[in-house]
């Protein structure tokens, strides 16, 4: 009797991969193949060359990048295509999602906020409004050393996270949570922690978060593709996010998903123009209009400012911070010492740190113009 029911079992074996595959095939897209440019002498000529390339050797289905260098734009465009069964081409001022680049637009509003009612990086949400909120200064959630881990369980691995305001969030997680013992200088990433000064900023002002930064931030910056997105818009993005199949050599939809609308940690919609427009600010010194929100970030320990990334690049120091989320990739660093910042974005899953060889090759050549 072994005999036949090993037999009937690789059979369903061989017909489940089968109709696997086939699923997986007819569910995705060709990768998109651009004709190799003819070598360019120009810096913008070579720039889209390796553009090109990255297209064809990473599978992206589109690209834009912007490059800042002394506080002016010296290179901005986008290849390939927002959505791969329409073929809409990606353009500069596309709105894309930028994932964890959004906490740095949030610390900047915590900074301004901060600035506004003269609280310092180290003061505690509890003295700094009421009760409710526990011992944990500013500097702490900033720089993910509060203790507080995001949620993850498996009811909501198996069955999606349910989306909520983060004004009820934020009442309801302080209602459930003891704050009792997280209070230590372990750096422990999570979303959580952004999450949180998010809905702190709403319990400070009769503004919304959404309406705190587009008016302290994106408006005076001149970031008018900017926003988050909110509970009573969630499906505005018109770009589509992917990733590698299993097997075959394509690319099938990986669709962006928010539990907290909006997401001070990783809801920002903006554009690769926007983005541009930020660098600009962040490289210019006083004549910036982010100065005094970084002056309050300063993190002189560490060289940087609380809530950006730290990385070296090209024996440089680079701040910023990496994007990712389901199907999209982005990378958004400067450096004030060579004085030149990037943007990049592709909407493809990023498996291998594609964002960094690709951003390498790039500042290799903006380090030379």
């Amino acid at each position: 009797m072994k005999g036949p029911k090993i037999k009937y079992f690789l059979i369903f074996l061989i017909l489940w991969a089968f109709g696997f595959l086939s699923w997986e095939w007819w569910n995705s897209y060709p990768k998109i193949s651009l004709a190799v440019l003819t070598p360019a002498t120009s810096f913008e000529g070579k720039i889209d060359s390796i553009l090109y390339q990255a297209i064809n050797e990473y599978r992206l289905p589109g690209v834009s990048l912007a490059l800042v260098k002394e506080g002016k734009l010296v290179y901005m465009n986008a290849l390939g295509f927002e959505n791969l069964e329409t073929k809409v081409p990606l353009h500069p001022t596309s709105t894309i999602p930028v994932a964890s680049i959004s906490k740095l637009f949030t610390a900047l509003t915590i900074a301004n906020k901060a600035l506004s009612t003269d609280l310092e990086a180290n003061t505690s949400l509890k003295n700094s409004s009421n009760t409710l909120f526990p011992a944990l200064s500013f500097s702490q959630l900033l720089e993910h050393r509060s203790g507080l881990k995001s949620e993850n369980s498996i009811r909501s691995r198996l069955f999606g996270k349910l989306k909520i305001g983060l004004k009820d969030w934020g009442t309801a997680y302080i209602e459930k949570s003891n704050f009792k013992g997280i209070n230590f200088p372990a750096f422990s990433y999570s979303d959580l922690n952004y999450d949180f000064l998010g809905f702190w900023l709403e319990e400070q002002s009769e503004l919304s978060f959404e309406n705190q930064v587009t008016e302290n931030i994106f408006g005076s910056a001149g970031m008018e593709q900017s926003f988050f997105v909110e509970m009573e818009s969630p499906d505005t993005l018109s770009i589509s996010g992917y990733q590698h199949t299993f097997l075959w050599k394509r690319l099938e939809e990986n669709k962006l998903k928010f539990q907290i609308l909006p997401s001070p940690s990783s809801g920002l919609m903006t554009s690769t123009r926007d983005m541009s427009i930020a660098l600009i600010h962040l490289l210019r010194g006083d004549m910036g209009d982010f100065q005094e929100e970084l002056a309050w970030l300063k993190d002189q320990e560490n060289a940087k400012f609380l809530g950006f990334q730290k990385i070296r690049i090209l024996d440089s120091d680079w701040i910023g911070h990496y994007g990712g989320q389901a199907g999209y990739s982005s990378f958004f660093f400067f450096s004030k010492n060579e004085d030149i910042g990037i943007f990049l974005f592709f909407n493809l899953k990023d498996p291998a740190n594609y964002r960094l060889d690709l951003s390498e090759k790039i500042l290799t050549l903006l380090l030379q113009l």
